[in-house]
């Protein structure tokens, strides 16, 4: 069966700190102003990577260490630097951006001395935006000759006015064999295609390109997804590393992504209190978070898609239709 789905190695100093898949949950003030509380509740069940945001650092949202976790990926900033927001966004909270800029990532990334292993993202802002090859450019300043961090490019649109990242030119061989300069290459979810499908075709021909330079084993990022549908559908497609907010404001219940209240309806009880549902969800979540990775990974032992619990019909349709689109 022809599958782009892989084990992948994150490097860090030229040694494999964590083999991919991996679902990383993800900490932000956008949408959780109290996210230092978020992470001091849910770093007691974390035992895997996880996400924070240089932007959160700068403006003392959170303040490390982190060493409840053994890789951190350091965000670009982009996403609490503006108004944008993921797909799964409710949009329940007005979020007014703090200044933001590259000097001020620069100065995070400059007094960065991590416990653990980190992946440094390049910067993003949504209010500039860069030909790909000047992207390129500026992610390979980043932290020059630093030890203990992997780095990462965020490719993004060129240009305020495109909505999606243009494959066309992301995709021209100059291109592709200078994202070998990365440990990790990212895209965000919402910029990488307008469908499920599209999105699924569009990750698998980056995957297909970097690996037809020999770059196979550079993990591709989806930023923004990380629920209990779409994510094994990109993983199907080539991609390897998931992170997003999704787990802290949803709930995942025996294969769907749900109200937290209608959760605590299923599981807890009628009379359980909101500030209880909260803390439950988080924790049920990551767990519900570390059973996909292992189903995952026992896919790619198997190649049999019963190794996912549920939708595995839905799976290997959607598989088999991301196939005959890219033969077409």
């Amino acid at each position: 069966m022809l599958t782009l789905a892989r084990r992948r190695a994150i490097l860090v100093d030229g040694v494999e700190v964590e083999r991919t898949p991996l679902l990383v949950p993800s900490f932000s003030s956008k949408g959780f102003p109290d996210v230092a509380k978020v992470v001091a509740a849910t770093s007691e069940v974390i035992d895997g990577p996880a996400l924070v945001s240089a932007y959160d650092l700068w403006h003392k949202k959170v303040e490390p260490p982190f060493d409840f976790a053994p890789l951190l990926f350091l965000d670009s900033g982009g996403y609490e630097a503006g108004r944008d927001v993921e797909l799964s966004d409710v949009g329940d909270r007005e979020h007014s951006p703090r200044p933001w800029s590259r000097d001020k990532h620069e100065e995070v990334l400059a007094g960065w001395t991590p416990a653990v292993p980190s992946v440094l993202i390049s910067y993003d802002h949504p209010d500039e935006r860069l030909p790909v090859a000047d992207q390129i450019d500026r992610a390979r300043s980043l932290a020059p000759g630093r030890k203990g961090i992997a780095r990462e490019i965020l490719l993004k649109p060129e240009t305020t006015q495109q909505r999606f990242l243009q494959m066309d030119t992301l995709l021209q061989p100059k291109h592709v064999r200078a994202l070998g300069d990365f440990d990790v290459i990212g895209v965000t979810e919402k910029e990488v295609g307008n469908s499920l499908l599209d999105r699924m075709r569009n990750i698998a021909h980056l995957r297909r390109a970097i690996d037809g330079v020999g770059l196979e084993q550079i993990p591709i990022h989806i930023f923004g997804s990380l629920d209990t549908v779409s994510t094994p559908l990109y993983f199907l497609a080539g991609a390897d590393i998931f992170d997003g907010l999704t787990w802290l404001r949803y709930a995942f219940h025996r294969g769907l992504t749900i109200y937290r209240h209608n959760y605590a309806a299923l599981d807890l009880g009628l009379n359980t209190r909101a500030h209880v549902v909260d803390g439950r969800c988080w924790f049920s979540n990551y767990y519900y978070m570390k059973d996909m990775e292992l189903e995952m990974r026992r896919f790619l032992s198997t190649g049999d898609f019963a190794s996912f619990e549920h939708h595995s019909d839905l799976f290997r349709k959607a598989h088999e239709s991301l196939l005959e689109a890219l033969e077409g």
